[in-house]
């Protein structure tokens, strides 16, 4: 499959790889919990990253967008036990950035970060960034 075609089964705007729709929200970037609310304005979920084949696909993408991108993952239940919110399930799949989780002031929402090379990081989660929602497609 060819990253960035519009493939039958999304809406406009969205982008199908594997199984899922995924809008890469860049014009209007938002604090985390706002990000969800707005994917669920659409039927979506903030982005879950649950295999490397998914993740390349969000990377490449954001990459070629360019900017931060807010996932659907956080700790801020149990530091440190970091689950996909929407679904309620912990992460058997991470990239997380050198260093990274390291929770520096209070960090507990995961992100694709353009200084990682788009691995992840942990930031605050009232930070304003892009994101990207997922729906089945």
């Amino acid at each position: 499959m060819e990253f960035g075609c519009v493939s039958a089964g999304c809406p406009n705007h969205w982008i199908r790889y594997g199984k899922y729709c995924y809008l890469f929200v860049t014009r209007y970037p938002m604090e985390w919990i706002d990000a969800m609310t707005f994917c669920k304005t659409y039927g979506a979920i903030l982005a879950e990253v649950k295999s490397s084949s998914v993740n390349t696909f969000l990377r490449h993408e954001a990459r070629r967008l360019t900017g931060i991108f807010w996932l659907g993952g956080s700790d801020m239940f149990i530091e440190r036990s970091w689950k996909w919110m929407s679904s309620n399930t912990r992460f058997y799949y991470s990239t997380w950035g050198h260093g990274e989780p390291n929770d520096s002031g209070g960090e507990h929402c995961v992100q694709l970060h353009s200084s990682f090379n788009y691995a992840w990081n942990d930031a605050k989660c009232q930070n304003r960034f892009n994101f990207i929602c997922q729906k089945a497609a």
